[in-house]
Protein backbone atom coordinates (compact mmCIF):
# COMPACT_ATOMS: atom_id res chain seq x y z
CA UNK A 1 0.00 0.00 0.00
CA UNK A 2 1.45 3.31 -1.07
CA UNK A 3 0.52 6.69 0.38
CA UNK A 4 1.83 10.18 0.09
CA UNK A 5 2.04 12.10 3.33
CA UNK A 6 1.60 15.86 3.35
CA UNK A 7 1.91 18.15 6.31
CA UNK A 8 0.78 21.70 6.76
CA UNK A 9 3.00 24.57 7.81
CA UNK A 10 1.63 24.42 11.36
CA UNK A 11 2.57 20.76 11.79
CA UNK A 12 5.94 21.43 10.19
CA UNK A 13 6.53 24.15 12.79
CA UNK A 14 5.54 22.09 15.86
CA UNK A 15 7.23 18.91 14.60
CA UNK A 16 6.69 15.38 15.84
CA UNK A 17 8.54 13.40 18.50
CA UNK A 18 8.44 10.15 16.46
CA UNK A 19 7.52 10.40 12.77
CA UNK A 20 8.17 6.69 12.10
CA UNK A 21 5.65 5.62 14.76
CA UNK A 22 3.13 8.26 13.65
CA UNK A 23 3.23 7.11 10.00
CA UNK A 24 2.98 3.44 11.04
CA UNK A 25 -0.08 4.24 13.18
CA UNK A 26 -1.75 6.20 10.37
CA UNK A 27 -1.30 3.35 7.88
CA UNK A 28 -2.39 0.69 10.38
CA UNK A 29 -5.49 2.66 11.38
CA UNK A 30 -6.35 3.34 7.73
CA UNK A 31 -6.21 -0.42 7.04
CA UNK A 32 -8.79 -0.77 9.85
CA UNK A 33 -11.10 1.64 8.02
CA UNK A 34 -10.20 4.98 9.60
CA UNK A 35 -9.88 7.97 7.27
CA UNK A 36 -9.90 10.69 9.95
CA UNK A 37 -7.41 10.29 12.79
CA UNK A 38 -6.91 12.68 15.68
CA UNK A 39 -3.85 12.76 17.95
CA UNK A 40 -4.12 14.53 21.31
CA UNK A 41 -2.10 14.63 24.52
CA UNK A 42 -3.71 13.34 27.70
CA UNK A 43 -1.66 13.02 30.90
CA UNK A 44 1.64 12.41 29.11
CA UNK A 45 0.15 9.92 26.64
CA UNK A 46 -1.02 10.32 23.05
CA UNK A 47 -4.67 9.36 22.67
CA UNK A 48 -5.73 8.61 19.10
CA UNK A 49 -9.38 8.85 18.11
CA UNK A 50 -11.46 8.82 14.95
CA UNK A 51 -13.52 11.67 13.53
CA UNK A 52 -16.35 10.91 15.96
CA UNK A 53 -13.98 11.00 18.97
CA UNK A 54 -14.13 7.20 19.38
CA UNK A 55 -10.97 5.86 21.04
CA UNK A 56 -8.72 3.92 18.66
CA UNK A 57 -5.43 3.50 20.51
CA UNK A 58 -3.27 5.10 23.21
CA UNK A 59 0.50 5.50 22.96
CA UNK A 60 1.61 5.28 26.59
CA UNK A 61 4.20 7.66 28.02
CA UNK A 62 4.82 9.49 24.75
CA UNK A 63 3.50 12.73 23.35
CA UNK A 64 3.80 12.52 19.58
CA UNK A 65 2.81 16.16 19.05
CA UNK A 66 2.82 19.20 21.32
CA UNK A 67 -0.82 19.95 20.44
CA UNK A 68 -3.84 18.33 18.81
CA UNK A 69 -3.18 17.15 15.25
CA UNK A 70 -5.43 15.60 12.61
CA UNK A 71 -4.52 13.18 9.81
CA UNK A 72 -7.14 13.19 7.04
CA UNK A 73 -7.25 10.74 4.13
CA UNK A 74 -7.69 11.84 0.55
CA UNK A 75 -7.75 10.19 -2.87
CA UNK A 76 -7.68 12.30 -6.02
CA UNK A 77 -8.02 9.29 -8.35
CA UNK A 78 -4.27 9.06 -8.94
CA UNK A 79 -2.79 9.31 -5.48
CA UNK A 80 -3.87 8.16 -2.03
CA UNK A 81 -2.64 10.50 0.67
CA UNK A 82 -2.97 11.75 4.21
CA UNK A 83 -2.72 15.40 5.11
CA UNK A 84 -1.45 16.00 8.63
CA UNK A 85 -2.68 19.32 9.98
CA UNK A 86 -3.61 21.36 13.00
CA UNK A 87 -7.38 21.67 13.49
CA UNK A 88 -7.08 25.44 12.98
CA UNK A 89 -5.69 24.77 9.49
CA UNK A 90 -8.70 22.76 8.31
Amino acid sequence: MSFRIFMTQGVNEIGCNDWDLTIQLIIQLYKQGNEFISFKNVDGNTVITDGDDNHLVTVDNKQLFSEKVWAIYGDDGKTKYFTIMLPSEY
